[in-house]
This record gives C-alpha cells, sequence and structure tokens, in this order.
C-alpha cells in the first residue's frame, strides 16, 4: 500500500486525494481503514491524515505541526504562545499548537499533539499574519507576526490583568526576553489595537515604551 503513497508530495493527505488514488480498488474506504490500522497513516481527524513514512526520519519524527495547523481546522493562522516560541521570543516548550480563526473555538487532541482555536473577529483577523515556507517540507504556512502573535495571546489571555501584572505576566510568567519587547515593530501593534479595540492590546503597546 505503501507505493499508492508515494505519488503524494505532501506529508499530509485528505480522504478525497485517497480515494482517487483508490479508484480502482473495489473497498477504497476499507482500503484506507487498514492503512491507518497498519500505521502508514496517521489519523489527525475524519478524513485528515498524516502519512508515516514521509515524516519518518530514522528513529524519529518530523511533524510539520504548523501546516497541519492550518489545514485541520480553518481558516487559521499559528499564534500566540506558538508562534512565540518559534520566533524564540520565550524559552519554554510549548506542547500545544496554538491558532486563531474565523470559526468557533475549537481543540483538537491527537497522537502527534494537541490544537487550540481561538475566535477572532473578520476585523482583526487579516492584520500581521505572514506567510512562512516550510524547512522541511513542501509547501509553508500562516503565521502571526511576532507583533500579532503577542497581542492574540494578550487579548485572549490577560483579560483580567492590569497593566503591572500584565508586565508580570509577560517578564515573569511567560519570561519574555526583555529585549524582543525592542524588537517589535510598534506601528504594526498600534495598528492591530485599533482593530481589536483592547485595553490591554494598548497596555502592551505601553509596555513597551517603557521597557
Amino acid at each position: 500500500m505503501k507505493n499508492i503513497l508515494k505519488p503524494i508530495e505532501t506529508p499530509y493527505v485528505d480522504a478525497q486525494a485517497l480515494l482517487n488514488l483508490l479508484a480502482d480498488y473495489k473497498k477504497p474506504r476499507e482500503a484506507i481503514l487498514r492503512m491507518v490500522k497498519n500505521e502508514e497513516l496517521i489519523r489527525l481527524k475524519n478524513g485528515f491524515y498524516l502519512i508515516s513514512e514521509k515524516i519518518t526520519h530514522g528513529s524519529s519524527r518530523v511533524i510539520p505541526f504548523e501546516q497541519v495547523a492550518n489545514l485541520l481546522y480553518g481558516p487559521s493562522y499559528v499564534s500566540m504562545e506558538w508562534a512565540l516560541s518559534f520566533y524564540g521570543m520565550i524559552p519554554e516548550r510549548v506542547h500545544t499548537i496554538t491558532s486563531m480563526t474565523l470559526g468557533r473555538n475549537k481543540e483538537y487532541s491527537t497522537s502527534v499533539g494537541n490544537f487550540s482555536y481561538y475566535t477572532l473577529s473578520s476585523e482583526s483577523y487579516s492584520i500581521g499574519i505572514t506567510q512562512k515556507k516550510s524547512p522541511d517540507f513542501i509547501g509553508g504556512f500562516l503565521l502571526a507576526s511576532p507583533e500579532k502573535a503577542l497581542a492574540d495571546m494578550v487579548f485572549k489571555t490577560c483579560k483580567n490583568l492590569d497593566k503591572d501584572q500584565l508586565k508580570d505576566e509577560l517578564l515573569e510568567s511567560k519570561r519574555m526576553d526583555q529585549k524582543s519587547f525592542h524588537e517589535l515593530n510598534k506601528d504594526l501593534l498600534e495598528n492591530i489595537a485599533k482593530t481589536y479595540h483592547s485595553k490591554h492590546v494598548y497596555y502592551l503597546i505601553d509596555l513597551i515604551g517603557v521597557l
């Protein structure tokens, strides 16, 4: 069955593409189930799979987490803690791939990781998203800029904090490198704040001015 999967260039595949490849089989859906049982495919949700052979390098796996996050539920872009870790702005290892979406809040617990999605309004959604090329696989993914990722995290998780508490949350709890604040684009943050209508994002801008 592995030869069936070889023409697929990406490390992931959906059910429709598999059914097209298995068009000559009498029972193509049963063939897909066998590939999952034999661990040739890793099921992430109904109709969406990772191809084991394409993510396995020796005894280790390389998972295209950001690409998977974009495709697992969308429209969405990777943001918040995962994006901040991607940019090296927080030192802690992040275990959940966090994204923003135009859809409803959503969570997926899969064998390769946990994926969380947080609702954002259409007005706030599009500003500050960047396209990144995957270093290991064909294609790319949508990722928040550092400014956007930080604003998203503050907007969604720091609503009950005052300005001093927000400073402690970022510098003490999240252990963000203070130097990374100086590299942020304040103009972009201000444009983001205008669409988020959040006093906490403005707190963030004020903090950057004094850190």
